[in-house]
């Protein structure tokens, strides 16, 4: 966790630092977005969420988020049965046009049955977090944009997962303890 917390201080204080060119203000406030990639690769994994610009002067702007993240049961060798539901909510800092960092955090219920250690069914809560990089790509032209009420967007972000607490871990073979996972996103997203 210190790594990830010394991470996630260096690349902010390095990303503020950056040079960014004028970027003209935009008039649509709110967001939501889909993971267009998670329920195809890895598979069966759910996630959106509705953005809202909190800030912005000049060359910088900030979206808060809340959102959701859905993974229905499915059969892992090493584990059984599993799934897990949660609610996400985060920062969104841009820096130059859609260059952006994130803070991702999620918290919500883990579903194991049925393990395949000792058998048992177990509950937890867990805590994720998250240091993303990425960039959105407005679909329209800033004249378009302006007339239109819908305007369309693709943001990819790269990044690493952690999951930070669980208040009831279950048995998993070859599993000695938490490591940040990589992760990569491709969002469909409409600002309104």
């Amino acid at each position: 966790m210190k790594k990830t917390t010394l991470l996630v201080a260096i690349v902010f204080s390095s990303v503020l630092h950056v040079h960014a060119q004028e970027m003209s203000s935009p008039s649509k406030k709110w967001g939501a977005e889909i993971n267009i990639l998670w329920p195809i690769f890895p598979g069966n994994i759910y996630k959106g969420q509705v953005t809202y610009e909190t800030w912005r002067k000049n060359n910088l702007a900030g979206d808060a988020y809340v959102g959701f993240h859905i993974r229905p049961t499915e059969f892992r060798e090493d584990e059984g049965d599993f799934a897990n539901y949660a609610l996400t909510f985060g920062y969104r800092q841009f820096f130059w046009k859609g260059l952006h960092a994130e803070i991702y955090q999620a918290l919500g219920p883990g579903f194991n049955s049925n393990n395949v250690i000792d058998g048992k069914d177990y509950t937890s809560w867990d805590y994720e977090v998250g240091l993303l990089l990425g960039y959105r790509l407005e679909l329209f032209k800033q004249e378009k944009r302006e007339k239109i009420k819908f305007s369309p967007y693709l943001s990819t972000q790269h990044g690493f997962y952690y999951v930070a607490a669980k208040s009831n871990p279950h048995p998993i073979r070859n599993f000695e303890e938490e490591q940040p996972v990589y992760v990569g996103t491709l969002n469909l997203g409409i600002r309104f």
